[in-house]
């Protein structure tokens, strides 16, 4: 059961109006299909809410819309205060057919675990259930009391997902996840088409479209730039090389101190001049891009200083201004096959961290020090899937994406640096020094995508283990399009899924990827 928030507005009867109109999907702007609406449930006996049909069996919201603003109009308040609530209350496919009455029992739940009407309040606000399909329900809702206060509700957010995991529990529904924050911002619709529009343009110009939209191109961009990047100056100056746009938030006690950053893309041909630019803070491109996050990246572990911890230094600001990556340099020889060899070490090391953390009665220390690998492991796979894919993106990234939900801890916390997620960021850095992945390299690469594939499916054990299915559910998803890509990438032998990949136990060391995918030593190239 997905309970979502809408956006608040200020226009009952055109919310009203919109989810009693008939139709499929795609017609007169219906997102869904919308068939036989009706009231379902309401503050009073759905009999008197049920709008009048016209002789064209247009329901007629207007005396609908005149009843639930009653209140609002009283208050004395207009459109613009926003007092219109819109709550979608949706079962899974799979989930068995409920009936109105049951679906009324839910959304009054709902509406009790918000706060807005709770169970014998004869003063809460009014409020409406209508159901227009099969697995859906809409709640439209003012916020204002019967008996005059206003409502603000607060953390409704959360309040909604708990409420739909009683909802599961009690009508034997498809079980979703607690709320753990761990999910990036969603693409909005104004994106989407800002997206169309710009593409239409771009491609009237002569222009090829862009990937996709500013949101997501940018989150794409962001987590490039940070693979094995060393600190605020070697990340800002990968960003502005991939043409990305970069504003930099000062504090205001200290104007040399970088409190937060925003980025943007530049508007680019066939786009009419004049267009203002819009600018995505790190996190609301995904809770791990934040300033802070990157700043605990980017902390050196050190044993032998206090705290085991460094931040970044000056021998490390100076081999970021002249990395292989900033000057564009591609390296070649012994150099690259130490650049495959490190990255298979790294991730080997990584696997055993990770596989540390399943075990049972594992340490807080143990378990840390996994999520610190997988963190920085995932730098590994985002280097990876721009190496392979550049700028176009495909299946890679989009793994990485699901690997990065499953690999990012909950509820925005830092993950701190320790020794082995230094070693694996730099194995990361040093991958992103490349530019192609040669043909003589076919070998490592296939050996990189089953280590990444192992690390996933384990990563998914250890979710499962700590009760966090959504991103068990996340590394799963990473380990199936990497299993893909390893068929696909593969020159001669299409092993299975089935065969070549078998979930593997929290302690179990297999190596999955066959002997023809060994990594080549630089001493054996060298010959």
């Amino acid at each position: 059961m997905i309970g979502k928030v809408c956006r608040r507005g200020g226009d009952t009867r055109r919310l009203l109006g919109y989810l009693f109109t008939e139709g499929l999907a795609g017609e007169r702007g219906l997102d869904s299909e919308h068939r036989d609406a009706r009231v379902i449930a309401g503050y009073q006996d759905r009999a008197g809410l049920e709008p009048a049909r016209s002789a064209s069996g247009r329901a007629e919201v207007s005396r609908l819309a005149a009843l639930l603003d009653a209140a609002v109009r009283a208050a004395g308040l207009g459109r613009d205060s926003k007092a219109t609530y819109h709550l979608a209350l949706s079962a899974a496919p799979t989930d068995r057919l409920l009936s109105d009455d049951e679906w009324a029992r839910i959304a009054a739940h709902f509406l009790d675990r918000l706060g807005l009407a709770e169970r014998g309040d004869d003063e809460a606000v009014r409020w409406v259930a209508v159901r227009h399909a099969d697995n859906h329900v809409h709640v439209v809702a003012t916020l204002v009391r019967q008996d005059g206060r206003r409502v603000f509700p607060h953390h409704d957010f959360y309040r909604a997902r708990e409420a739909s995991l009683e909802v599961e529990a009690a009508y034997g529904l498809r079980a979703t996840s607690p709320v753990e924050r761990t999910a990036v911002a969603g693409t909005t619709r104004g994106e989407l088409r800002k997206h169309a529009e710009r593409s239409r343009a771009r491609t009237a110009a002569g222009v090829p479209a862009a990937v996709g939209p500013d949101r997501e191109v940018l989150r794409t961009r962001v987590r490039a730039a940070l693979a094995g990047s060393t600190g605020w100056e070697d990340f800002t100056g990968r960003l502005q090389s991939s043409g990305v746009m970069l504003r930099e938030r000062m504090s205001t006690r200290d104007p040399t101190q970088v409190t937060g950053y925003a980025v943007a893309l530049p508007s680019g041909p066939g786009i009419a001049g004049g267009q203002a630019l819009v600018w995505f803070g790190g996190g609301k491109l995904a809770p791990d891009l934040s300033l802070p996050q990157l700043q605990a990246r980017w902390r050196r572990h050190t044993a032998d200083e206090p705290g085991g911890v460094r931040t970044e230094t000056a021998a490390s600001t100076a081999w970021a201004r002249s990395s292989d990556w900033t000057r564009g340099a591609d390296p070649s020889g012994t150099g690259r096959n130490a650049m495959w060899a490190a990255a298979d070490h790294a991730l080997r090391a990584a696997q055993q961290q990770v596989d540390a953390a399943c075990r049972p009665g594992a340490s807080t220390e143990t378990v840390a020090g996994g999520q610190a690998a997988a963190a920085a492991a995932g730098e590994v796979f985002t280097a990876t899937a721009h190496l392979v894919e550049r700028k176009r993106g495909g299946p890679l990234h989009a793994a990485a994406a699901h690997f990065d939900r499953a690999a990012r801890d909950v509820h925005r916390r830092t993950v701190p640096a320790t020794a082995r997620s230094t070693a694996v960021r730099t194995a990361a850095g040093r991958l992103s020094g490349a530019r192609i992945v040669q043909r003589a390299e076919t070998r490592q690469l296939l050996a990189l995508l089953g280590h990444l594939t192992r690390l996933s499916q384990t990563l998914a054990v250890l979710r499962d283990t700590q009760g966090r299915a959504a991103q068990a559910h996340a590394a799963r998803q990473a380990a199936e399009q990497l299993m893909a890509e390893t068929v696909r990438q593969s020159p001669t032998e299409k092993p299975t899924a089935a065969s070549s990949y078998a979930t593997p136990g929290p302690t179990a060391v297999v190596n999955r990827v066959a002997p023809s995918t060994t990594v080549t030593s630089p001493r054996r190239a060298s010959r």
